[in-house]
């Protein structure tokens, strides 16, 4: 949050100066650069369907932490030639944290460490409600880091109807984030790739049905959030982003196939990012068609500057085809993943991840992955991960499902071995005889945290290190 508005650059603000002639926007625009960012919480559906299974209350817990929709009733984005944004079922919050009193640091709770909810800036979650993805798309997002708007457009997805996501990016260090983000949600149909734009687009022409390029931008509409954005902004800063996002936009320009549809976003709001890139992009490509943009200031949004608009290309659109999901097994490095057939076509990019990984080799041999225990399909899927299983040791046997309440998770959080009476313990495959120790993942109102070893009452942790909580 900017104290005032005298730490912005001088050309910065002669520039939105010109965007806002009449002097009451124009202060109030002013005022809005010293307000503190609000944060949003966008849900993992797909997880919070099955803990609802196993007993969570939703509802219980929007009221207790003051949740409220963000996209309340369905919006009209006066997009002539676009369908209303898909707001059928909530997954973008506001967090009102200064009255939850819930006495919960978000993101640092057992709900956060279980993959149920990302925590986004509220107007980065328009884009992807308004990409129209289907069940059944080939998705890219091919700047995907730190991963807010990627798993928003993996949750519209199901990998049962053939829809997939690859998300790629091209900094080494962001793309690991990237991962680590992903392995959280447990998402079986996503893959995680550290590839050039160029390298993709020759890999895959056409090949897509919905790309978005949320593009490096000269970040403007972060000034709030991030001294680093405001230090760094110059003219010449824009002048290389313009260069840089159509470099970027002619590769996914190739890999949109006919009738696919192209949404392009930035948090800047310099007009040469944005709208300059809108008009070339239908200059470059006369069979697209305009669907509509947007743009939101601080003053008049619920979160931090954003442009997004989006495009459709010309011919016929990607079909659903029915199809049985098979699954496939990749063993590369010190990592084995278990994968739906279909993402076979990404195996020889530089992967971070494809699939799930279900086993990494540590000292001890082969181990549990810590993305199994967070895989949504892990019911499914077990089978064919005990049958891969290397080590014949420590196997997988148990769910143990205790409640927020309880102080043991807490406990777990921080590394500890908890207590663990034998009445707790639930067998995970049906037709499974219990046993008197094995491997177990431990479940917070229904939402799984991790592994851990069982055997006397004991449940000896193998939550990772580097999640740990720490005092």
């Amino acid at each position: 949050m900017l104290g005032n508005s005298q730490k912005i650059p001088e050309e910065f603000l002669d520039r939105m100066r010109k965007l806002f002639p009449e002097e009451e926007e124009w202060e109030r625009f002013l005022a809005s650069l010293s307000e503190k960012p609000k944060r949003g919480l966008r849900l993992n559906l797909q997880k919070l369907k099955k803990a609802e299974k196993a007993g969570f209350s939703f509802e219980k817990w929007k009221e207790a932490w003051k949740l409220e929709p963000l996209f309340p009733e369905k919006e009209e984005m006066d997009f002539p030639q676009r369908e209303e944004m898909d707001f059928s079922e909530n997954r973008e919050y506001l967090v009102c944290e200064e009255q939850s009193g819930c006495r919960v640091e978000i993101g640092r709770d057992p709900y956060h460490e279980g993959g149920l909810y990302y925590i986004q800036d509220p107007s980065a979650m328009e884009v992807v409600s308004g990409m129209h993805i289907r069940p059944f798309d080939r998705c890219l997002d091919l700047c995907a880091a730190p991963g807010g708007k990627s798993l928003h457009m993996a949750d519209r997805l199901d990998g049962h109807r053939g829809g997939f996501l690859l998300s790629n990016e091209y900094v080494g260090e962001r793309a690991r984030i990237l991962s680590q983000n992903a392995e959280r949600m447990g998402y079986s149909n996503l893959c995680v790739v550290n590839e050039s734009p160029q390298n993709l687009a020759e890999k895959y022409p056409g090949f897509f049905s919905r790309i978005l390029v949320d593009a490096p931008c000269s970040g403007e509409g972060m000034f709030r959030k991030s001294e680093e954005a405001v230090a760094d902004w110059s003219p010449e800063l824009v002048e290389k982003c313009v260069l840089r996002q159509k470099e970027i936009l002619k590769e996914a320009f190739l890999m949109l196939r006919e009738g696919g549809e192209l949404a392009y976003s930035t948090c800047t709001f310099e007009e040469a990012e944005n709208e300059g890139i809108r008009k070339w992009i239908l200059e470059e490509n006369p069979d697209y068609q305009f669907l509509g943009e947007k743009r939101l200031y601080f003053h008049h949004a619920k979160g931090e500057g954003q442009y997004y608009a989006y495009f459709k290309k010309a011919g016929q659109d990607l079909e659903e085809k029915k199809q049985r999901t098979e699954y496939s097994i990749l063993k590369k490095n010190k990592s084995i993943f278990l994968y739906p057939a279909f993402l076979s076509v990404f195996q020889d990019l530089k992967l971070f991840r494809l699939g799930i990984r279900i086993f990494e080799e540590g000292k001890n041999g082969w181990e549990y992955s810590h993305g199994l225990s967070h895989a949504l399909n892990l019911e499914e899927i077990l089978p064919i991960v005990e049958e891969q299983r290397l080590e014949k040791k420590y196997k997988l046997l148990y769910g143990i499902y205790l409640t927020r309440e309880d102080k043991r998770i807490e406990d777990y959080l921080y590394g500890n071995e908890i207590p663990i009476a034998e009445e707790e313990l639930q067998v995970l495959l049906p037709g499974k005889m219990a046993e008197k120790s094995g491997m177990g993942i431990l479940y917070c109102d229904g939402i799984p945290l991790g592994f851990g070893y069982y055997r006397n009452g004991r449940l000896r942790n193998y939550y990772p290190k580097g999640l740990r909580y720490r005092k």
